[in-house]
């Protein structure tokens, strides 16, 4: 009778750890996305810093290099941890009879 015993709590064993194993495997998948989000949010941060201090009216519809043109445009990439995150600004009018502008900046990467 132990030994059925024995048997049965390993086959139970086992089915506890092996659920446990695949939650630690899908939780350290949830925190490599959020590590990526957080890197990519800092990055979004790091790439529009620098426009607040080249807002100005002389300069603002200038080309992509210049970054204020309407539409979208490219400015780089940065890699970090492996990862390449790619950086695009899009500068869309605000509309309601100002000269105001709205900058935005995507960061887009791949998820391995």
């Amino acid at each position: 009778m132990t030994l059925i015993e024995i048997l049965v709590s390993s086959v139970i064993f086992a089915l506890i750890i092996s659920g446990l194993v695949s939650v630690f495997v899908m939780s350290k998948g949830h925190n490599v996305h959020a590590r990526a989000r957080t890197t990519a949010s800092q990055l979004g941060k790091f790439f529009l810093d620098p426009l607040q201090m080249e807002v100005d009216q002389e300069h603002w519809d200038t080309n992509c290099l210049g970054r204020h043109a309407v539409g979208d445009c490219p400015d780089g990439t940065e890699t970090i941890d492996g990862r390449t995150y790619d950086a695009v600004y899009n500068v869309t009018d605000v509309g309601n009879n100002t000269d105001l502008r709205r900058a935005t900046v995507t960061i887009t990467w791949n998820e391995e």
